[in-house]
C-alpha cells in the first residue's frame, strides 16, 4: 500500500508491502528495505531493519502522530493516497460531487432539495473496504442525486450536483 509521508515539511511517498512471512517491504525513495515490526505498546515500536535494531515512540498529535527515534522529535503526518485522491474529488466540476475510484454508494446524507455547507458529507462511498465521506464543495442546494444506497459507481462517476 502507497503512503503520502510528511515529516519535517518533507513529503514523501513510502510503499509498504507485507510479505508471506509476516515482515514488511518498505521502499521509500527507490530503496526497499526489509522491515519486522513489533509493537510492544500502542506507542511504542520495535524494528528490525535489514537486520538493524531501531526504537520508535509515537502518539497521536494534532494533524497526525509525533515520532520520536532515538531521541530526536518530528511531527508527521501520513495519508493514504487513495482516500485522499476521493476526499478531494468532490471538487471536481464545481457543484458536482463524483469519485476518482469505483466504489459502492453505502450512505445519503442529504436528501435533494436540502440546504448543504461547503464541507458538509453528502453521501459515503466504500471504497477499497474504507468508507469515505463525499463533501460539498460549494455552499448551496442538494439539486440532484445520481445514485442510490448500495449501488455500484466507476471511477469518474457523477454522484450529485449542488446549485448555488
Amino acid at each position: 500500500m502507497k503512503y503520502e509521508i510528511t515529516a519535517g515539511g518533507r513529503v514523501r511517498l513510502v510503499d509498504v508491502e507485507a510479505r508471506k512471512d509476516g515482515r514488511f517491504n518498505v521502499s521509500l525513495d527507490g530503496v526497499t528495505r526489509v522491515v519486522d515490526l513489533a509493537r510492544p505498546t500502542p506507542e511504542a515500536f520495535q524494528m528490525l531493519i535489514d537486520g538493524e535494531s531501531w526504537e520508535a515512540g509515537a502518539v497521536r498529535a494534532e494533524g497526525g502522530w509525533m515520532v520520536d527515534v532515538m531521541g530526536l522529535s518530528t511531527a508527521v503526518s501520513v495519508v493514504d493516497p487513495r482516500r485522499k485522491s476521493l476526499r478531494l474529488s468532490g471538487a471536481q466540476g464545481g457543484g458536482t460531487l463524483s469519485t476518482q475510484m469505483p466504489g459502492r454508494i453505502v450512505r445519503l446524507l442529504v436528501a435533494p432539495g436540502e440546504p448543504v455547507k461547503k464541507g458538509q458529507a453528502v453521501l459515503v462511498v466504500e471504497a477499497m473496504k474504507m468508507e469515505n465521506e463525499m463533501k460539498a464543495p460549494v455552499d448551496g442546494v442538494l439539486a440532484e442525486v445520481f445514485v442510490s444506497e448500495g449501488q455500484v459507481v466507476e471511477a469518474g462517476a457523477k454522484l450529485a450536483r449542488i446549485e448555488g
